[in-house]
């Protein structure tokens, strides 16, 4: 059974991190880890119970469900997520890659805030630096489902762990699975027809998903190339390798931060 484990830091953001990740919980068939990085205020009421269609006594939603309706729909036959709540009290960095390692996490999500500093409660980039599975970082405006999620690399540098991971999460929405081929900075473009060629043998084959697509951008500005997926290919989901060459060209200019953070839609980022 596949483990979701979602950084609940208390904000708005982590309320509708903590849904989209019930919905994909829902949907591949994974169970929920809350690991709570904040002082709690109030007494803990199960998230089993809420997300079940439970109120605690006083009507308070504590938690990442404060402020939303406690009643998240499961339909007949569909499954329902077992809900376990982390208390990290200190060292948080540490507890989290220690949990996440230990109990084989599938995937790490996190909310990103719109105004408070991104860092403020963990350090998400030395988390990433520590763990075998990604994190996705969901901006507070996004509630949607997924319909294309978009994974850009050189092709030449493809990863088939990084496609068959996205492959299983696209496989449960129904959704399209875009390799948006990108040239690292200093190579050069690859001929259209030698570019199919590779995909189709080296990769389309290795990763057995009839919804896996290919597009060779010419594009070079990574910045550029992200909105043309967005607003014209509808991208909801951006996938990228961290510290790797299109990861570092959408991190924000002079920020500390390793990992793009002002992007608009979901990013998964994969370890190195």
């Amino acid at each position: 059974m596949k483990t979701i484990l979602v950084i609940d830091d208390g904000s708005a953001s982590a309320t509708n991190a903590t849904h989209l990740a019930f919905n994909i919980a829902k949907h591949i068939g994974a169970n929920l880890v809350l690991a709570r990085i904040y002082p709690v205020k109030q007494p803990s009421f199960s998230k089993a119970l809420q997300l079940a269609g439970h109120v605690a006594a006083d009507g308070c939603i504590p938690g990442p469900l404060r402020g939303q309706p406690a009643n998240l729909p499961v339909k007949e036959g569909e499954h329902m997520p077992l809900i376990k709540e982390l208390e990290v009290s200190s060292d948080t960095e540490a507890q989290l890659v220690t949990y996440i390692n230990k109990n084989c996490v599938w995937m790490v999500i996190k909310g990103l805030p719109e105004s408070a500093p991104f860092n403020r409660d963990v350090k998400v980039q030395a988390v990433l630096n520590r763990i075998s599975c990604p994190v996705m970082l969901v901006p507070v405006k996004f509630d949607g489902g997924f319909e294309r999620l978009v994974y850009t690399a050189d092709l030449r540098y493809c990863r088939l762990n990084v496609l068959k991971h996205l492959a299983s999460l696209a496989q449960a929405f129904q959704a399209d699975l875009l390799l948006a081929h990108i040239s690292a900075k200093g190579l050069p473009h690859l001929e259209q027809n030698y570019a199919l060629t590779l995909f189709s043998d080296e990769i389309s084959k290795k990763i057995g998903y009839e919804r896996l697509f290919f597009s060779n951008t010419k594009e070079r500005n990574m910045s550029r190339a992200v909105d043309v997926m967005i607003h014209n290919m509808h991208a909801d989901l951006l996938a990228v390798v961290h510290h790797r060459f299109h990861c570092e060209q959408l991190r924000t200019e002079g920020s500390d931060i390793s990992i793009p953070v002002q992007v608009g839609i979901p990013v998964l980022v994969f370890p190195y």
